[in-house]
């Protein structure tokens, strides 16, 4: 069998791509058939001018303050001053601050002299045995103890009393003029490596619910507050926050209205259908291969808006600057036939759920009736990303059916030096306690539980029907008397602990710390510690039993 086929003459594609129709009464009916000749008598958007009332977010509190205080969002991101805790000098800093010292005596040729210091700044004797490094630490001074000496060494006109008050705890080689110099130079050091001690007043961390509560307002607009009331820790977004109404008064700063003109932008996203016959759409997106059930609304809505009415929407991007609060007051539009139309807000005319609208939060709600939304867009101080280290310390909250009880495990704590200890490891590995051996069964009043996990005992409120957890240590024999066991971390507060008892679910919760480094859009780096609440891993046991017997 063979095949014969004209070869073409031209070498060009333009006669293929012009798709020219013998029949083209053909197209018309297709064009009928798919409804292309029926029309809604609208007009596309020809120009249009916005008017956005914007204000900058500048004041900043933790949900148990009653002062607000100066936020500067060009000065480090939201999350530092949310999530930041503790600071001041650490074990392993103090260690560092009294080599530092003795290594710039040394550079100055006198490192003999900081004998002089170590007698005058010495460690406490319960820091000298926290760590392996006794020997060490009793030779060099305390670099927390050295800041007060050596601001007075900077000071020329307390210098020569310093000196003196040196001079009786031993010889010092140095000048006046070098104490001085490594003074400064030490001091410099020192102020960029600890970090900012937290106040009280500043912590947004709840211990009750082991979560971050914080409020924002702009001083221009004192009746709307911003408020997190459940923001877990890790990417702090606009979603974290609920608008409150207040009774702000004096306002102090000025609405940024912004006014917009031109032409707007038809609606572009990845995967959108061709309008155009002969356009070559993206394959990364294939509407007909989104598996959706009857019940399956938001996959369905996202498929419909994609191929139906996806080419009906226009975009107008409005500049504003982060931290703020904006709203649209005037949106004019004029179509390409002259008409000119003022648009309102789809919340204004059906409230309800809204893309990234905040929920106002403080409105009394009827029966069955939604949450509504609030008309002020937050563009939120949100960090892209950020460098997170191995967790230094880790709280399992679990529920144990078996026992009847709820736990708090301490998995690690930080030591000294600033690293994870697993509490596990360290329990697993001590000496068992001897074998009890006998002919008889042995009656056992309750089993052995390990030294990290903390009861939570229920405690019934006044109300007689509200709970709580109470984190009670149980009581140990150590050489062979009665011992409470605190919890060796800061994650479980060791005094007058206690959760809300919906904060301990079946599921669990795992509280982690950990050091967070970013840079912010000036390029400014940033380091802080930072607690994390998360999903647990479920139900576990203790292996918690009353009343065994063994040897039956």
């Amino acid at each position: 069998m063979e095949r014969r086929e004209t070869p073409s003459r031209g070498r060009g594609i333009g006669e293929g791509l012009a798709a020219r129709l013998a029949d083209p009464l053909w197209l018309l009916a297709r064009q009928w058939q798919f409804g292309e000749f029926r029309h809604e008598n609208a007009a596309s958007p020809a120009w249009i001018e916005v008017e956005t009332e914007i204000h900058v977010l500048d004041e900043w509190r933790p949900a148990e303050g009653s002062e607000w205080q100066r936020f500067d969002a060009a000065a480090a991101p939201l999350e530092r001053l949310v999530e930041e805790h503790g600071g001041g000098p650490n074990p392993r800093l103090r260690l560092e601050g009294g080599l530092r010292l003795k290594r710039l005596l040394a550079a100055a040729g006198a490192p003999d002299d900081v004998a002089a210091f170590a007698a005058r700044c010495p460690f406490t004797e319960e820091q000298l045995h926290d760590g392996g490094d006794v020997l060490i630490r009793r030779r060099i001074p305390d670099g927390a103890a050295l800041v007060r000496t050596l601001e007075r060494l900077a000071k020329a006109d307390a210098r020569a009393a310093e000196i003196d008050a040196l001079k009786q705890h031993g010889e010092l080689a140095a000048s006046a003029a070098e104490l001085g110099r490594v003074a400064d130079e030490w001091l410099a050091w020192w102020k960029a490596q600890v970090p900012r001690t937290i106040p009280e007043d500043e912590d947004c961390w709840d211990e009750h619910r082991l979560e971050h509560a914080f409020a924002l307002r702009a001083r221009g607009l004192p009746e709307l507050e911003l408020r997190a009331t459940e923001y877990a820790g890790g990417q702090l977004d606009w979603s974290a926050v609920d608008a409150f109404a207040a009774n702000g008064r004096n306002a102090a700063g000025k609405a940024l209205k912004v006014v917009q003109r031109g032409v707007p932008a038809p609606a572009r996203f990845g995967g959108m259908p061709a309008a155009r016959l002969w356009e070559m759409e993206d394959a990364r997106f294939d509407p007909g291969s989104v598996d959706a059930a009857p019940i399956d609304l938001g996959r369905l809505m996202l498929v419909g808006f994609a191929t139906v009415y996806g080419n009906d929407w226009f975009v107008v991007p409005v500049r504003m600057p982060i931290a703020s609060l904006a709203r649209v007051t005037r949106f004019d539009v004029r179509d390409v036939f002259g008409r000119a139309a003022s648009l309102t807000p789809v919340a204004a005319d059906e409230d309800g759920w809204n893309v990234f609208g905040l929920t106002a939060a403080d409105e009394p709600l009827e029966p069955d009736q939604e949450r509504p939304t609030s008309p002020w867009f937050l563009l939120a101080p949100a960090l892209p990303a950020s460098l997170e280290s191995a967790p230094t310390d880790a709280v399992l909250l679990l529920r144990d059916e078996m026992a009847n009880v709820a736990w708090a495990v301490e998995a690690l704590v930080r030591d000294d030096a600033g690293r994870a200890r697993d509490r596990f490891a360290e329990w697993a590995a001590r000496e068992p306690p001897p074998p009890v051996t006998s002919d008889f069964p042995l009656y056992r009043v309750a089993t052995e539980v390990p030294q990290h996990w903390f009861p939570l005992i229920p405690e019934q409120l006044d109300d007689h029907e509200s709970v709580r957890l109470r984190l009670v240590p149980l009581t140990r024999l150590e050489d062979g008397r009665p011992v409470k066991l605190e919890p060796a971390g800061t994650l479980l507060p060791a005094k007058d602990a206690w959760l809300y008892e919906e904060e301990v679910p079946r599921t669990g919760v795992q509280v982690t710390r950990t050091w967070q480094h970013a840079r912010w859009h000036d390029g400014s780096r940033h380091l802080w510690q930072a607690r994390r609440k998360q999903t647990g891993r479920g139900e576990g046991s203790s292996g918690l039993r009353y009343d065994h017997v063994e040897g039956t």
